[in-house]
């Protein structure tokens, strides 16, 4: 999504005169308050930290995104970014004391800041549709046009054949403009800011292959979801009528949630090693009992950027496994020691990679960590997962461990790169836990 660079600045105007004006208006109100406001220039020192707060969250949060249409989404962009600036506000004012802010100038600006840019992106907003492309000449396709003629979402400018006996023909309107073979040349050709593929019979492995062979910017890629679980666990979805549609892509660089993310897996991890600590000595126990052989499993796997680390679980095998051997894929394997099953039934085996999250090498949720024979197999936009740290859950837990295939696997996990928050990443986590008590999928 292309930025509107003319609404960052006229909301840096309008947070730059609010910010003042408040100031004035809370000095008007000193007979009310009984006391006087500290000095001007108090405020004047703290006015850059402040506009940065307020603009660098505006931009985390997506409300100078070019959307195409006014909708309720923007408001609600606007009240979270305005939140989140007030808390920074707020917490700014407080370990800077020096300047003695007045917390009654914080608010009255809040809140005459909130109410104005709310007012002037919303009804003053410029309402340019965005041009789509729609991959896909069947039932689908033809629905999502509809669909969009009825909601005006965007300005379809044509659509997209897997096959060259469509080319050049009208479907329901709309002409063909070419083949797959030929879209990044239609898309520059036609100024094309949206690409929704619509097509019954294009895997998810095929679109996100097409994707990663584009490389152009500010081109936003969508897939239409008919009964997308992944829609279920808070990624980017934007609703065309009851038909939603789940942004595709690689990686979204975002360092505030990096260093966000960071933090909270130190934390975490380092909080449940330190109270885990009994639980991990009776483990150990009883995997020297049950069987000969080291207490701990460690493999090599691939992490960020195809950096080799090694994984720490506990052993659920006979010490004479093949170390590289395939997972179980049930629960009576031979291979499975009598401790083991009753580790990989709760997962427990598990636990000590929480060493790994706080030493840097994992997250507590990302794609599942690889072997190294099964990555140098990777097709180039399979190798994009690669591009964040391997987590202890991700989407694929949630919606079925490993009861699905590798392939489906990366794909979830490329649509998690693409998609990743905090928010999100919280909701994996919550959703793993009833999983993990169930024992769904695990072996």
């Amino acid at each position: 999504m292309k930025t509107d660079i003319r609404k960052l600045f006229s909301d840096a105007v309008i947070i730059s005169l609010c910010w003042f004006g408040s100031y004035y208006i809370r000095d008007f109100l000193s007979p009310v308050f009984g006391y006087e406001i500290n000095p001007f220039i108090n405020y004047v020192i703290a006015y850059p930290f402040i506009l940065i707060f307020w603009i660098v969250t505006a931009l985390y949060v997506g409300v100078y995104k070019k959307y195409g249409q006014k909708e309720i989404n923007e408001i609600v962009r606007g009240f979270k970014a305005w939140m989140i600036s007030f808390l920074i506000s707020m917490s700014f004012a407080f370990l800077v004391r020096e300047l003695n802010l007045s917390r009654s100038v914080l608010l009255i600006f809040s809140v005459i800041c909130f109410i104005l840019l709310t007012f002037k992106n919303y009804a003053f907003g410029e309402e340019e549709l965005k041009k789509a492309l729609i991959v896909g000449t069947g039932p689908l396709s033809i629905r999502v046009m509809q669909k969009i003629e009825d909601m005006g979402n965007y300005k379809i400018v044509g659509l997209i054949s897997t096959s060259k006996e469509f080319v050049g023909k009208i479907i329901d309107n709309y002409e063909v403009k070419g083949t797959i073979s030929s879209l990044k040349e239609i898309i520059k050709s036609e100024n094309v800011d949206v690409v929704i593929f619509a097509d019954e019979k294009l895997p998810l492995s095929a679109v996100m292959s097409i994707i990663s062979n584009m490389d152009i910017k500010d081109v936003a890629f969508f897939i239409v979801s008919q009964g997308f679980e992944a829609v279920k666990y808070g990624l980017n979805v934007e609703f065309i009528g009851s038909l939603p549609l789940v942004e595709l892509g690689f990686e979204t660089k975002n360092p505030f949630y990096d260093v966000i993310k960071r933090i909270f897996d130190f934390v975490v991890s380092l909080i449940l090693l330190l109270i885990l600590i009994p639980v991990f000595i009776v483990i150990a126990i009883a995997i020297k009992i049950d069987s000969p052989g080291p207490v701990f499993f460690i493999q090599e796997r691939v992490g960020k950027d195809g950096k080799i680390f090694k994984v720490i679980k506990f052993r659920t095998m006979y010490k004479d496994t093949p170390k590289f051997a395939l997972s179980p894929r049930s629960q009576g394997d031979p291979r499975i020691t009598k401790v083991g099953a009753f580790l990989r039934r709760w997962s427990l085996d598990e636990l000590p990679q929480l060493i790994n999250v706080l030493k840097g090498e994992m997250s507590l949720v990302g794609p599942r960590p690889e072997m190294p024979q099964i990555v140098e197999e990777y097709e180039p936009w399979q190798r994009e997962r690669l591009k964040v740290k391997p987590g202890i859950t991700g989407i694929w837990q949630i919606l079925g461990r490993k009861d699905l295939p590798l392939e489906k696997n990366i794909q979830y996990d490329l649509i998690y790169v693409k998609n990743r928050s905090f928010l999100l990443d919280i909701i994996i986590i919550l959703k793993t836990i009833p999983l993990v008590i169930k024992g769904k999928g695990a072996y």
